[in-house]
């Protein structure tokens, strides 16, 4: 996609979150002209559907692991471009960085978005050591509703499995300011969001990552911010506590004086805890 060039998109539901969406944009700009990238990588036949590929400057010849991250956006919006800027301190780790596009809603409903999560995996897999990296460390990862999906791949083996993958290709997951639980607690209730992805509500069950925990769960990490939204830090705690009862590998970072959208963009400043846990999570450290 070409930079300055990218399809409109509907405006985020916050106002806070357009401004993020324009910040964010305009630090990966370099990191998407001058890193060492493979940029555009089809998945699937949809324009959505490609990933772009971030690599270590200095580092050829290696078998690194890989994290495959998704951008947040409500589900309805945001470009794998946005997350090009966490592409140099990922790198440096170091790891390959995967970028990842995906059909949104409403045009798309659920599952559509996270098929191509799953899809955008067995790509990365076929495609690993051409891109530097170990098929068998494979992690995923993502902000808000890419962390939804994300931790969706990560916890749905049969998903994977029914793409010829491993059912344990994901060795972890990467979830920050993510809803874990797509469920109404009153069932005359309706949300945005639910409006907006799911076709029908019966369909919030599959939808909802929570359902999904089992021993089999890969190790998670989950960031939240101090002043996050309230329902996705209740979410976050309890994801932890059924993941903790489940495979008890798991660990809750609660982000001081972070917002929903600095739990993303300040994540890859020097000396942040969250990328000390990324490193100790992909066995770096």
């Amino acid at each position: 996609m070409a930079l300055d060039d990218l399809p409109p998109q509907p405006p985020l539901r916050f106002p806070q979150g357009q401004a993020y969406a324009e910040r964010v944009l305009e630090k990966s700009r370099p990191v998407l002209l001058s890193h060492r990238r493979l940029l555009d990588q089809a998945y699937g036949p949809d324009y959505w559907q490609k990933v772009d590929v971030f690599l270590p400057e200095n580092l050829r010849g290696a078998s690194l692991p890989i994290l495959i991250f998704a951008h947040g956006g409500s589900w309805i919006a945001g470009y794998k471009e946005w997350m090009a800027f966490m592409a140099p301190a990922v790198t440096a780790l170091p790891a390959v960085f995967v970028s990842v596009s995906y059909r949104l809603a409403p045009a798309i409903k659920f599952p559509g978005p996270f098929d191509d999560c799953v899809s955008a995996v067995a790509w990365v897999y076929e495609h690993a050591e051409a891109i530097g990296g170990d098929r068998s460390r494979l992690y995923v990862g993502g902000h808000s509703a890419g962390a939804h999906l994300m931790a969706l791949v990560a916890l749905r083996g049969d998903a994977l499995m029914a793409r010829g993958l491993p059912h344990d290709v994901v060795k972890g997951c990467i979830a920050a300011s993510a809803p874990f639980d797509l469920r109404l607690s009153d069932p005359g209730q309706t949300t945005e969001n639910h409006r907006t992805l799911l076709a029908d509500l019966l369909d919030a069950e599959a939808a909802s990552p929570i359902v999904h925990v089992s021993p089999a769960a890969p190790p998670f990490l989950i960031s939240v911010g101090e002043f996050d939204f309230p329902p996705l830090r209740e979410q976050a705690e309890r994801m932890r506590q059924a993941l903790s009862a489940a495979s008890g590998s798991v660990v809750l970072q609660d982000l001081k004086d972070h917002d929903h959208f600095d739990t993303s963009e300040r994540s890859v400043e020097p000396g942040h805890p969250w990328l000390a846990q990324v490193a100790r999570l992909l066995g770096l450290s």
